[in-house]
């Protein structure tokens, strides 16, 4: 692409004016990564173990020789697969609790999703972990910061020593193959997000125990 080309060589030729007008292309460039690595489903390899799994519970319903309590079984198998599709969640509880909370308050169906490794049942009611999403939340700052001062140096000390032809691809190597992948590690929802989401939480569970009394 020839307009790929001038723009590469204006950058070699303006390494630190040039990377400095980069940088907000590649802000938003992290922060749609980001959005999407915190809704993200799983691997086509994780998603084909699991058709293949359906498919084989599916056939066991076509076995005549299955007693009813197999079949129930299967059946109950089939629905936690399909309710993950639909949540996001593994566990069977939370998905049947998060099937009534996003139908009470009209919320996606993967609404808890990107919270559900702080997420827990007990009693009939979501339990969250602010703790150890509050440290998740920390480490992924200072981890962001890290790569910040380790671009700022690659960009100070490496780069001018590399040759014109060089620069353009190393400064994609380091993004792709070190700045990208933390980030995909190590995201996690926004403290804002996170207390709405608490916030429909507390009236759920508020709600749940008034219920049951």
């Amino acid at each position: 692409m020839p307009e790929f080309s001038v723009l590469t060589q204006w950058i070699n030729q303006h390494p630190k004016i040039g990377w400095f007008w980069v940088f907000p292309l590649i802000y938003i460039f992290i922060d749609v990564v980001r959005h999407r690595a915190i809704n993200a489903e799983s691997g086509s390899i994780f998603r084909g173990l699991l058709n293949y799994k359906q498919r084989q519970l599916e056939q066991m319903l076509t076995q005549p020789y299955l007693d009813e309590k197999v079949v129930k079984l299967v059946k109950l198998e089939l629905r936690q697969r399909g309710l993950y599709r639909l949540t996001g969640l593994y566990n069977y509880r939370l998905q049947n609790l998060s099937v009534i909370i996003s139908d009470r308050y009209g919320l996606k169906a993967t609404y808890l999703k990107p919270w559900r490794n702080w997420l827990k049942e007990c009693d009939g009611q979501i339990n969250f972990s602010r703790k150890w999403h509050r440290f998740c939340w920390y480490f992924f700052l200072v981890s962001q910061i890290f790569n910040g001062g380790l671009l700022i140096a690659f960009i100070e000390f490496i780069l001018p020593h590399a040759t014109a032809e060089m620069r353009t691809p190393l400064m994609m190597i380091f993004m792709l193959a070190w700045w990208l992948p933390c980030l995909l590690i190590t995201v996690v929802p926004t403290p804002g997000q996170t207390h709405e989401m608490e916030s429909y939480l507390e009236k759920f569970n508020s709600e749940q125990i008034t219920v049951e009394e």
